[in-house]
């Protein structure tokens, strides 16, 4: 049996365990990473998407400022000049109820910090409307008395008026009131006021600009490291499935073809699959020698410890071109136990044995198919040598002749026969057995070749 390759490389080979173990500890640590930035990035996200929504909400609340600013100036100049007690309710009912200006001023006021600069300019603005708004109460107050219009409004009739009566005493209530909405202190201080506002709106987006941009590029950013961690993933991944495929499914699927042919394994691939074929292997190795020692066992005459005729089947089923088989009886053998009894007539048996044993050549395959007939397979014979077997035959019969072992002078008949082109294991037995019979029926000591008289020994 050949030597088992597997042993050569015992103990080798990458334990894929090792591998698996490592492969599995970066993919949890890689898909942990993952998720981590993952949640980052929604949270950034999430932050810049307030960011913009304080943005557009505070773009609108600056426009609404704004507008309600010049709505409240258009409704009280409308009043001073037009007497319409429409526009002194529309000025009230902006100011008290619909209060634009107040909502926008909350909704900026929640969207930065109280001392940055957006802050303190939205704060001097406030203050200069407000200003402003008791100006114009005062001129729709002063503008109410000239148009006799009765039943004002708290806001309007609270409002203080002696002063600016002591400053135009020279001109009357409309044209002070007149004076106060549409003069350039007034213009000028809805300049001031609006440059105020725009001051502040355009601190407070670039800040919140500035906000927008840094969530950007935080999330552009931990998307980047994302794509990172999942690429490291794929690649963890895709070598434990090389690995796997390497070192343990390609080396299992010869594992199996060479187990399928019953063959003992090549070591290959993991380091467990190195110690599974070499366990095998050994398995192997001792399953072959008890077969053949069950083999042996079982082609062994128990007796004369030569070949039965199951080891003569075995043999001549694979030699059946240039040999001769011979077929050698004991003469009158059933008369001899009879006489001399069983264990004489065992020990004569296995006498003869050892003389074919020693006798035939190591290249020749005696052996015991019966009770007392026994065969030689001589190969590497022809017709050109029936001397030679002949003689053989003389040297076992001058053995057997041989009284110092005591035991009882025997003689023997043997049949020979030649194989030839196209016989078969049965034609070559017949062959020998039809030699025997004819040696049978001459004198004792004889040897008959198929096909040929008989000759005494």
């Amino acid at each position: 049996m050949k030597e088992n390759d597997a042993n050569k490389s015992s103990g080798r080979g990458i334990s894929i365990r090792i591998i698996g173990s490592i492969a599995t500890l970066v993919a949890i640590l890689l898909a942990f990473y993952a998720f981590v930035l993952a949640s980052r990035v929604g949270q950034a996200q999430d932050a810049a998407m307030a960011n913009e929504r304080r943005y557009l909400e505070c773009s609108e609340a600056i426009k609404d400022l704004q507008m309600a600013s010049d709505y409240l100036t258009s409704q009280a100049r409308s009043f001073v000049i037009t007497g319409n007690r429409n526009y002194l309710d529309n000025y009230v009912n902006e100011l008290n109820v619909a209060n634009h200006r107040g909502k926008a001023v909350e909704t900026l006021k929640a969207s930065f910090s109280s001392d940055g600069e957006a802050a303190q300019e939205l704060r001097e603005a406030l203050s200069a409307s407000d200003a402003l708004a008791q100006t114009e109460l005062v001129a729709m107050k002063l503008a109410a008395w000239h148009y006799s219009v009765k039943d004002l409004p708290d806001e309007v009739a609270a409002a203080s008026v002696e002063s600016y009566l002591r400053e135009g005493a020279q001109k009357t209530d409309i044209a002070v009131a007149t004076d106060l909405v549409l003069d350039d202190n007034y213009n000028n201080a809805k300049e001031n006021i609006r440059a105020k506002v725009k001051a502040s709106s355009d601190a407070l987006l670039a800040d919140l600009d500035q906000g927008v941009a840094e969530h950007e590029s935080l999330v552009q950013n931990l998307l980047f490291q994302l794509r990172i961690a999942v690429a490291l993933l794929l690649c963890v991944i895709m070598v434990l499935v090389l690995a796997v495929f390497m070192y343990v499914l390609k080396p299992l699927s010869n594992y199996v073809n060479r187990i399928g042919k019953s063959e003992p394994l090549v070591a290959d691939g993991a380091y467990e699959l190195h110690y599974l074929a070499t366990a095998y292997n050994a398995m192997y190795e001792d399953n072959a020698k008890r077969i053949e020692q069950l083999r042996a066992f079982a082609e062994r005459d128990p007796l004369t410890g030569i070949s039965n005729r199951s080891g003569y089947d075995s043999f001549l089923a694979t030699h059946t071109r240039d040999i001769v088989l011979l077929l050698i009886e004991i003469d009158n053998f059933s008369d001899f136990n009879a006489v001399y009894g069983r264990d004489t007539g065992d020990a004569v048996l296995v006498e003869l044995s050892h003389a074919l044993n020693d006798v035939f050549r190591l290249t020749d395959f005696p052996c015991r198919i019966e009770n007392d007939m026994f065969a030689v397979i001589m190969t590497n014979m022809n017709t050109d040598l029936r001397e030679v077997i002949v003689r053989k035959i003389e040297n076992v019969q001058a053995r057997l002749a041989d009284d110092t072992d005591e035991l009882p002078l025997v003689t023997l008949s043997v049949g020979a026969a030649f194989s030839t082109e196209g016989m078969s294991d049965k034609d070559i037995f017949h062959a020998a057995d039809v030699a025997l019979s004819d040696a049978k029926k001459s004198e004792s000591n004889s040897i008959v070749f198929y096909g040929e008289s008989g000759a005494a020994l």
